[in-house]
């Protein structure tokens, strides 16, 4: 076997764990609604203060309120990732270990006070690649560690899993690809000698002689792997869980299933385990990461049975298909068992974009899906694509209408992304899609990028404007509101007249072209509303 390329200097018992999203006022803000929101926007920010009289957005409560209970929280700071809890778990235990945002490291001066800088100096650095989408942005995290003397850096995660080689040219020492939970441990063993990696399964490389080398591969099963919870005071903490690996689906913009060679998911009894272990924790409430927690039936039905039967109460959200939702009794089984919130890929209101898309849903079943929801109060987080290869106007106008008419509950609608080279549609000859690199501009035979950002932000427009029952996450992302706030809680109308004012005060143009604008009247809204907290 090929010996691995020497650090110039390393401490192993230091481990630096860099996780979480890319920094919120980075994203462009031509494919994102980010510029409506109230927290990150400077402008908007102190106009709703002013306009409120509070001294902060975190001041601002919703009149009424017996207790004066502040509208909003920050969530970023105390939530944790599933990949820094999972990696927490396979380190020794006299480990000494930094926990560091992506947003933190690419934000940190570099200076001492900071403490990044030695956290990272000569330690091992292991780098979730899971919220970056291209290389560019990979090799400015990789250019940052190197600024700050990491000693050798393992990439893992979606990105780096599906293009090892390609990460490795980036900078990073190491590629994890698929399970970490053996490779992990493995790696920190023999880091110290850097002479025998003929055990680590799962590791792509660099050699000695500036080449690459893969070991080996290996699948762990799911129900051996011991439940993670993260530690200290839990009372106010949403705890990641993972219970699948892999998607039986073959949705041709998203190449997740092929993250995993094969699509496998712990079972019914071992979700009940970790459940129980977790609301023993006192945790506030779990989050199902996995891409479609509602699959297969059996394990759901099973599961929802078991919650139930067990006494749990600790609440939770997960990712669903529309297809198992159109079944009331699920809905009613879901509610039973404490479930707040799931996250669905409707994706588009055209038929014939989902058969594109080979989703294999069928729209008529977003319909009943929606009703069985609202009725039985668990709150959809809707998510939509605007255009994939083969979307015209028509087909926009097609999925404008859908969101306008029956959606409700908060919602994103985002510009298809080339994620990854893997995408399926990007070797499909009828796609036409031509591109340069992951997370650049792309053209196709109905459409090009610059055009697609244009029209969806004329459907949110009218989105915004016509449903009040609805509104764009990307408002508040980053606060406690789309967890808190179901479309019957008294707040979200509030809320839903701040997505209307921020929209004014950033495009009064097309609020005036949709529906004719009147800000003076959501203010007065918003007065009579909202009061500063005390």
């Amino acid at each position: 076997m090929s010996r691995p390329q020497q650090p110039s200097s390393l401490d192993n018992g230091r481990v630096l764990l860099v996780s979480g999203l890319w920094p919120y006022d980075t994203v462009d803000e031509k494919k994102a609604v980010g510029r409506l929101n109230i927290f990150h926007n400077p402008e908007l920010r102190e106009g709703i203060t002013e306009l409120v009289g509070a001294t902060s957005v975190y001041d601002i409560a919703l009149r009424g309120e017996e207790d004066d209970r502040p509208l909003f929280r920050p969530s970023t700071a105390s939530e944790p990732t599933l990949v820094s809890v999972a990696l927490k778990s396979l380190l020794p235990e006299d480990t000494e270990v930094t926990d560091c945002e992506l947003a933190d490291l690419l934000h940190c001066d570099g200076s001492a006070d900071s403490g990044l800088p030695a956290a990272a100096r000569n330690a091992v650095c292991l780098l979730s690649t899971s919220y970056v989408t291209n290389f560019p942005d990979l090799r400015k995290v990789i250019d940052r560690l190197r600024e700050m003397s990491a000693g050798y850096i393992v990439a893992g995660g979606y990105l780096a899993t599906r293009n090892p080689e390609t990460v490795l040219d980036c900078g990073a020492d190491a590629v994890v690809v698929g399970d970490a939970e053996e490779s992990i441990p493995a790696l920190l063993r023999c880091l110290p000698r850097m002479d025998d990696w003929s055990g680590v399964p799962n590791l792509w490389y660099t050699t000695e002689g500036g080449g690459k080398a893969y070991t080996f591969d290996r699948m762990v099963p799911l129900d051996s792997i011991p439940v993670t919870i993260p530690g200290g005071d839990l009372s106010g903490i949403s705890v990641p869980y993972e219970s699948m690996r892999g998607c039986p689906y073959k949705c041709a913009f998203c190449s997740y299933p092929l993250v995993s060679t094969k699509w496998r998911f712990k079972s019914a009894e071992k979700l009940l385990a970790d459940w129980q272990a977790i609301e023993r924790s006192g945790a506030k409430e779990i989050i199902a990461l996995d891409s479609t927690f509602t699959i297969p039936p059996k394990r759901l039905r099973d599961f929802l049975d078991l919650y139930h039967e067990a006494g749990l109460t600790i609440p939770w959200g997960a990712y669903s298909r529309v297809t198992p939702l159109r079944n009331e009794e699920t809905v009613i089984q879901l509610k039973r068992a404490n479930n707040r919130w799931l996250s669905i890929g409707f994706e588009s209101g055209s038929q014939r974009m989902l058969d594109l898309m080979k989703k294999g849903t069928r729209l008529k079943d977003a319909y009943p899906a929606l009703a069985h929801l609202r009725r039985h109060r668990v709150s959809p987080w809707s998510n939509f694509i605007i255009g994939y290869p083969g979307e015209t106007e028509e087909t926009i106008e097609a999925t404008t209408s859908f969101m306008s008419e029956h959606i409700f509950g908060f919602y994103g609608i985002y510009v298809f992304n080339i994620r990854d080279r893997a995408m399926p549609v990007l070797s499909d000859p009828l796609a036409n899609v031509h591109w340069e690199d992951v997370g650049s501009e792309w053209t196709h035979s109905t459409m090009d990028s610059g055009r697609a950002t244009e029209l969806r932000w004329r459907a949110y427009v009218r989105v915004c404007l016509a449903n009040p029952d609805a509104i764009n996450v990307d408002v508040f992302r980053g606060s406690n509101v789309e967890k808190e706030y179901g479309v019957w809680d008294p707040a979200f109308s509030a809320l839903k007249h701040i997505e209307a004012w921020a929209l004014r005060r950033i495009d009064p143009a097309a609020v005036t072209a949709e529906a004719g604008d009147d800000i003076e009247a959501t203010e007065r809204a918003l007065r009579r509303r909202l009061v500063p907290l005390g």
